[in-house]
């Protein structure tokens, strides 16, 4: 386990959960739109684009666990590679020493 295996595992991760944001403020709105009503005509076409932002939403979120998985089975790997030092604090200074 390498640190850019970690890099890469943590962008995809932020990656997803930044579109996730995005897709699900683009929900939020149509649904302020909707229920604030006043314009019949493209009620209809509002309805379908909350349909589908919802299905976008649902989508992303499992990409965004999906990548989750991975960031924490890499810092789990890397974790485990600092499970053989012991760390110590000394005012405000951390010190690895080597386990027995």
């Amino acid at each position: 386990m390498n640190d850019r295996e970690l890099i890469n595992a943590a962008l995809q991760w932020h990656t997803a959960h930044a579109r996730r944001l995005a897709v699900g403020k683009e929900k939020r709105r149509i649904d302020a739109q909707i229920k604030a009503g006043g314009d019949d005509g493209w009620c209809v076409q509002r309805c379908i684009q909350q349909s589908e932002a919802g299905r976008r939403v649902t989508e992303l979120r499992r990409k965004e666990l999906g990548a989750l998985r991975l960031l924490a089975k890499a810092c789990a790997r890397q974790r485990g590679q600092l499970d053989m030092a012991d760390v110590i604090d000394l005012d405000g200074a951390i010190t690895l020493l080597p386990s027995e």
